[in-house]
């Protein structure tokens, strides 16, 4: 393992934002030693970004996703950036079943207003979303003859995880969700008592005259749910599992807090595990098309300036279309054949517009391609390849031509596709 302040740092904003860019890496390499832990303050200390854009009307895709994915390309969004793309896929709903961007839009403020706050709060907004309701088939539940889907995925994928609920808990939990209905029009969203449950249930072992509200209540009080958090998140920023001893540490913490979602994030990425787990997941793609965006540089003012987000289609992760209701997957997946190959084309088509690496005289221009992708832990076998491309471009009759060749080697290279 490298352990270069360039090393160290590129490591963390690999982690806690949706880069690295270089002109950052190199601002906290300038710390030494202490590059980790500026790089993480930084991250932990970003600015909540604004909804892009403020307004949209309920057909606009186009605007919903570019500006989702300039937020994410803003690195100033630090952790919180991070943290709202992961409740993205914890409470996962789709515009391809919704099919309203007036109403994805304020499940995504809701979102982004507390992804690093208190979850339980973020838990009973989400539950009252529009969005929501209308994704799990909730809107105009009857207590007569009640959807299961939201109560039963309330507890398996949002609060509890499997084998921590019965069937009878399902079935109490739908009764107690009974009642909402969602104006599809405007996004509003109104309580029906005729509708809803008008005597006690038994839910997880509680019994009273339960609504949402005291639902989300009874799911967080429950002795799994700050294990069942603090691993997902363990897991999302440290890219292996937790050992128990280090699961149960953090769900303290977590428990103790209120359930408060800072501390919990700060007890994660200040931890040395989180340090020292170097590579240790694949870079979603998300993730690697942000990153390569940032090694490709700003345009040349002469190109269109158009970065293309409909690849992320093709990707498998476009913004507010997670696959399903667990949202997206991790693992070996994301090194597929086919992410690679769509990889390695956006990767040559976008480079068109780059601006040619310039090096000082006698300067290694493969160094200089390494440097732009944040690239400080190569293998010799990468090393080898860049410098085979650098060889077979010498005789480019212009420098970006030569640029782009280096560059989207680098960005098809196995150290780039690991975060």
């Amino acid at each position: 393992m490298n352990d270069s302040p360039h090393a160290s740092a590129a490591h963390v904003l690999r982690r806690l934002t949706f880069g690295p860019n270089q002109e950052l890496v190199n601002q906290f390499a300038g710390e030494g030693p202490n590059a980790a832990t500026a790089a993480i303050d930084f991250a932990l200390n970003g600015a909540p970004l604004p909804v892009l854009p403020p307004q949209i009307k309920p057909d606009e895709w186009d605007p919903a996703l570019r500006g989702w994915v300039d937020n994410l390309r803003n690195p100033a969004g630090g952790v919180h950036e991070k943290m709202t793309w992961f409740w993205h896929g914890h409470f996962a709903v789709s515009s391809a079943k919704v099919g309203n961007q007036l109403i994805m839009h304020n499940l995504q403020r809701i979102l982004r207003d507390n992804a690093m706050g208190n979850f339980r709060e973020m838990f009973r907004a989400v539950m009252h979303d529009a969005s929501m309701l209308l994704y799990l088939d909730a809107s105009y539940s009857n207590v007569d003859a009640p959807n299961e889907n939201l109560s039963r995925e309330s507890m398996e994928l949002f609060a509890l995880g499997r084998d921590k609920y019965s069937e009878a808990d399902v079935e109490a939990g739908s009764l107690a969700l009974a009642g909402w209905e969602v104006d599809y029009e405007t996004g509003g969203v109104k309580f029906n008592p005729e509708s809803a449950l008008g005597g006690e249930i038994v839910l997880l072992g509680k019994r009273g005259k339960f609504g949402m509200d005291e639902m989300v209540d009874i799911l967080c009080a429950r002795d799994s749910c700050p294990p069942f958090i603090a691993n997902k998140l363990y897991r999302y920023f440290v890219g292996i599992a937790p050992t128990p001893e280090r699961l149960a540490e953090l769900a303290k913490v977590f428990r103790e807090a209120n359930l408060e979602l800072r501390p919990l994030v700060e007890a994660i990425v200040r931890g040395q595990d989180f340090l020292s787990a170097r590579m240790s997941r694949p870079r979603y793609a998300i993730e690697w098309f942000t990153a390569a965006l940032h090694a490709i540089g700003p345009f040349r003012e002469d190109a269109d300036q158009d970065y293309w987000p409909w690849t992320l289609e093709q990707l498998d992760q476009i913004p507010g279309q997670p696959p399903n209701v667990a949202g997206w997957s991790g693992g070996v997946r994301w090194l597929s054949a086919s992410q690679q190959m769509t990889r390695a084309a956006y990767a040559w088509a976008v480079s068109e517009k780059m601006r040619p690496i310039e090096v000082a005289n006698g300067a290694s221009l493969v160094k200089a391609v390494a440097d732009r992708c944040c690239l400080y832990e190569v293998s010799k076998a990468t090393n080898a390849t860049l410098e085979q491309a650098a060889l077979a471009t010498a005789g480019a009759a212009d420098a970006i031509t030569v640029s782009r060749r280096l560059i989207s080697t680098a960005l098809c290279s196995p150290e780039f596709a690991l975060a």
